[in-house]
């Protein structure tokens, strides 16, 4: 019954940490979400060209 018990805490541990990373992750990231995120690798790169000299 012990080993219920210290599963069960340490569930709840787990849950604890995964939802205070979460309320993290959403208060510091102000213009990310999941869609534009997943969308980035998809953008094209901006590049300058530059002169070559010499």
């Amino acid at each position: 019954m012990n080993v219920i018990f210290l599963t069960v805490f340490i569930g709840l541990i787990l849950v604890g940490l995964a939802l205070a990373f979460f309320a993290f992750t959403r208060k510091t990231s102000n213009w990310s979400s999941p869609e534009r995120d997943s969308l980035m690798p998809l953008e094209e790169e901006r590049t300058v060209a530059h002169d070559k000299r010499g």
